[in-house]
């Protein structure tokens, strides 16, 4: 079970890596899995080319949205061709629905527009790890815990 102090020292992990060097699909992406000891070496190269909208073009979806996604792929993608994917199909788009209940939208330069260039990087960290908890609470419901990857 993933306790809400547990949850919280995630997002605050996930907030200290956007301090100190990892954009924003870097920090989600290692917060979330550090937080099931997973080791987030191969999530976090994956999740390099998603920051800043992808490229740093600011033009596409939130890199804290995108790095949500690398996660959850990380511990329920599939191995196989024509395994069932239901399970990341799902999570991922209960976290799109619960990030544009919360931020009207997933849009990276939308976001970064409305939060303002003086605040914008302490938005965009405090956004990062909203999104850390959210998903935590989406993985702590998941019906399948036992599909998590290695």
């Amino acid at each position: 079970m993933l306790t809400t102090k547990l949850k919280s020292a995630s997002g605050k992990k996930a907030s200290y890596y956007f301090e100190n060097g990892f954009h924003c699909a870097e920090a989600v992406a290692a917060a979330i899995l550090e937080t099931f000891n997973k080791n987030p070496a191969q999530a976090l190269a994956h999740a390099t080319a998603f920051g800043a909208g992808m490229g740093r073009t600011f033009d596409e979806a939130c890199g804290a949205f995108s790095g949500g996604l690398i996660a959850i792929g990380h511990l329920y993608g599939r191995k196989k061709p024509g395994e069932n994917w239901d399970i990341p199909a799902n999570l991922s788009a209960e976290l799109r629905c619960r990030f544009i209940d919360i931020y009207h939208t997933t849009h990276c330069k939308t976001l970064r527009d409305k939060f303002g260039k003086k605040y914008q990087s302490q938005e965009c960290n405090r956004l990062v790890c909203k999104i850390t908890i959210e998903l935590l609470g989406l993985l702590e419901k998941c019906s399948d815990k036992s599909k998590i990857q290695g």
